[in-house]
């Protein structure tokens, strides 16, 4: 049944398994920032940083609505993604910074001061940096949305979305962080199509992960080449697919699945955390990766009872 069609009074009922591959992949992300943050690297990175924003963006995608028109839609990702990111950006990348600075001579590399309020358009160094998901992915979805408008055919769709990642997102250099934002406009309709036809039904059988994995990871080790960009792409596809794979088999897995449920509230704090563990001198990322996964039995609570209307709770 497509839910785009149920009444708008009865909520569609949430999809287990694309929690559990939230969940997943917000903690990869903390795991991720950790490691740039205390500049620990290995040769798997390739790997960890080809599948997360690929997968934010394909799960965005894979829930995508249209809500009935223009009005409606653009409201709703304003409620949902505009204001989460202003919140949080006017709160942890300036006010928290400049205070910071001036009252207990802590310095941000990005700056402690009011250039801070327009960071986020003019450079890509602002102290939270994972807001850019946000403002990158409201931008994203009227994009799609109007081109789901104007190409009916799927087909045509994703032709259109791969053209403006390659002229928008790896030939020109945009501000706001909108680089990135179109290098991820296909997995977005990747994540559409998947869910528009159905397509995880379709893959059975016990060979589906090992025949993605194996693809994944092949394709991670090749060298670079003249078709760099869509052997990446094709990489990242195969990385989501595997991913999503396991993580229908096993649907629910607690504490990976609560935090999936509520990833924004993961990913608008963990990079101030970070900077805090990082402040008091702890060191040790897997340490800092454990305070922050248990801080969240408390943060996730607090923020759904005390801040749902800026954490697209409400």
């Amino acid at each position: 049944m497509n839910t785009e069609q149920l009444p708008h009074t009865i909520k569609a009922p949430r999809i287990e398994y694309i929690d559990l591959a939230k969940g997943i992949c917000i903690l990869l992300v903390v795991l991720f920032h950790l490691k740039e943050m205390y500049k620990v690297h290995s040769c798997l990175d390739v790997y960890l940083y080809s599948t997360l924003i690929p997968l934010y963006f394909f799960l965005s995608g894979y829930v995508f609505k249209t809500y009935g028109g223009w009005n409606e839609f653009i409201l709703k990702k304003i409620k949902r993604l505009i204001i989460p990111f202003a919140f949080f950006y006017i709160t942890t990348s300036v006010l928290i910074p400049i205070t910071a600075h001036h009252f207990f001579g802590i310095n941000f590399r990005s700056g402690q001061d009011w250039r801070l309020i327009y960071a986020f358009l003019t450079y890509g160094s602002f102290p939270n940096i994972p807001l850019w998901f946000l403002w990158g992915l409201f931008i994203l979805n009227i994009i799609f949305f109007a081109l789901h408008r104007t190409f009916r055919n799927d087909i045509i769709l994703g032709g259109m979305c791969i053209l403006l990642c390659f002229i928008l997102g790896h030939t020109f250099k945009l501000p706001a962080s909108l680089n990135k934002t179109f290098q991820g406009l296909p997995f977005f309709y990747f994540g559409y199509v998947v869910h528009n036809h159905n397509i995880m039904s379709h893959i059975k059988g016990k060979y589906a992960f090992p025949i993605t994995a194996a693809m994944f990871v092949s394709i991670g080790m090749i060298g670079e080449s003249m078709f760099d960009i869509p052997l990446k792409m094709l990489m990242s596809a195969f990385g989501v697919m595997s991913l999503l794979i396991i993580c229908r088999k096993f649907k629910h897995v607690p504490y990976v699945s609560y935090v999936g449920r509520y990833s924004i509230m993961v990913l608008v704090t963990h990079e101030p955390m970070i900077r805090l563990l990082n402040v008091f001198h702890v060191h040790n990322i897997y340490i800092c990766f454990l305070i922050i996964a248990i801080s969240y039995f408390a943060i996730i609570p607090f923020m759904r009872k005390f801040m749902p209307h800026v954490t697209a709770q409400k």
